[in-house]
């Protein structure tokens, strides 16, 4: 879930604005390491055989 979500912030790293909750803009480097960090998250569990 966490890996999913960073993922999806990378990507709409631009600027986006629903109700409350905002997201605002980052720099290219920042939008990477948080889409790396996210597939992290997501590969993680699946590589150490860790899904429960």
């Amino acid at each position: 879930m966490i890996g999913a979500l960073c993922i999806l912030v990378a990507l709409v790293g631009e600027g986006l604005k629903i109700s409350e909750v905002e997201v605002r803009q980052l720099s290219r480097a920042r939008a990477v390491v948080l889409a790396a960090l996210g597939v992290l998250f997501i590969a993680l569990p699946i590589l150490t055989g860790h899904l429960g």
